[in-house]
């Protein structure tokens, strides 16, 4: 059975505007938790961004291009600054969704 179907099934049985509230509460919960995730790793960005004096987004650029370095320290920034762009990509994307809605 395909996630077409299961979907319709879904539908026939609790009707479109049960299944598109749910949809719309679900979709507003895992926009909290993506600003949420957002909100925790940029207060960790912060702190390599005061004991560098530059921009998460500055220091990525020069990471990139070989100019930072990769010593733990830098690597844990990087690794930071990465799951903020996962993070506010996710977050696009459901932002985006919601226009279905």
């Amino acid at each position: 059975m395909n996630i077409a179907h299961q979907f319709q099934q879904m539908v026939d049985i609790f009707g479109e505007e049960r299944i598109r509230n749910s949809l719309k509460n679900l979709t507003e919960i895992e926009a909290d938790k993506c600003r949420f995730k957002i909100q925790k790793v940029r207060q960790k960005l912060a702190v390599f961004e005061d004991r560098y004096h530059k921009s998460s987004e500055n220091a990525w650029e020069e990471y990139n291009q070989g100019r930072l370095g990769d010593d733990t320290d830098i690597m844990e920034w990087m690794a930071f600054y990465e799951n903020l762009l996962d993070f506010q990509d996710e977050y696009n994307r459901i932002s985006d969704s919601r226009v279905l809605w």
